[in-house]
């Protein structure tokens, strides 16, 4: 199997029933929420950010530095009215200690492993295996590990990190009569699905490796796709206005080629464009492409008439 290498984090918030103290609280319980600084489909602002999140914490509550689970892939779902993500159902703060969040998105989050230190802070959240070759990927996140006292009274900030690389492409032409159409974009030999392992860091940005398996090709597909193998455009190009397929998520690795098929006029053409260098975590690479419709135009001359020498050239009679 193969390593990469990355930055990423995550944050989750869900209440534990193994949790027991022998506190009493009379004043306000205060329910948990976040806010996120940064699924179906590609998110690509933070107005995008709207997906739920699952959340681990852990808990201190003496301040000893010895840490107990809180609660592991607690759903929190994005409020529109508030424009945070609360409990599902609502997680409350304990009424004293020290809490440490570290969430993944999307949810659910059905096989995510957790390992803790000796202390019981989380050492690990290994989250595998990813299967992201769907028509419509996901995108998905993590974040660093929020530490704070309990209870706060405001949301929380998560700053969550892309684990996957974006690669988008748009197509134009140079300004001709030639009727060009797009047949079929791809990019060959890259990761899809792996298995991810986050591990935080108090004080510092989430690291993040992926274990991936073998590469595959994969289509830059039409907006409304009927197979993650149905990779026809057949996008009539303009001069002006370039044509953008969906863009395509891949784990970070190598960069590789990319496979070019269109038409002039009706005859077939290839372009294949060899690329260089690494696709990075949480980078949006985008390749502009203009297919040149050079007119086919000849510029004629006619040497001019040459005059040989002949016998009796000249005449008289």
């Amino acid at each position: 199997m193969k390593k990469i290498f990355l930055f990423a984090a995550a944050a989750m918030v869900s209440l534990s029933s193994c949790v027991q103290t022998d506190e009493v609280y009379t004043g306000k319980l205060n329910e948990m929420g976040f806010k996120s600084a940064v699924t179906r489909g590609i998110i690509q602002s933070n107005d995008d950010m709207t997906y739920p999140i699952a959340v681990t914490a852990v808990w201190d509550d003496t301040q000893n530095g010895e840490f107990a689970s809180y609660f592991e892939k607690a759903k929190f779902v994005y409020d529109e009215g508030t424009s945070l993500w609360k409990g599902e159902p609502a997680r409350y703060w304990p009424t004293s200690g020290d809490m440490q969040f570290l969430a993944l998105c999307p949810y659910p989050i059905s096989n995510v492993a957790h390992t803790y230190k000796a202390n019981g802070e989380i050492e690990k959240l290994v989250w595998g295996t990813i299967e992201n070759n769907l028509m419509d990927q996901h995108d998905v996140l993590f974040s660093d590990l929020l530490c704070v006292d309990a209870p706060q009274t405001s949301a929380q900030p998560l700053l969550f990190h892309h684990a996957y690389a974006q690669l988008n492409v748009t197509f134009k032409k140079t300004d001709s009569a030639a009727t060009v159409v797009l047949k079929s974009v791809k990019v060959n030999n890259v990761y899809i699905n792996g298995q991810l392992t986050v591990t935080p860091a108090v004080g510092g940005p989430s690291t993040a490796e992926w274990t991936v398996g073998l590469p595959v090709p994969r289509f830059f597909l039409p907006a409304n796709p009927t197979s993650v193998e149905s990779g026809t455009l057949d996008a009539t190009l303009e001069a002006v206005t370039p044509f953008a397929p969906t863009p395509v998520l891949v784990i970070p690795s190598a960069q590789t080629e990319i496979i070019i098929e269109y038409t002039i006029d009706g005859h077939a053409h290839t372009y294949t464009h060899t690329l260089t260098g690494n696709w990075e975590m949480g980078y949006k690479y985008t390749y502009n492409y203009t297919i040149n419709v050079n007119e086919i135009i000849f510029n004629c001359t006619v040497e001019e008439w040459k005059t040989p020498a002949v016998d009796g050239g000249s005449t008289t009679i």
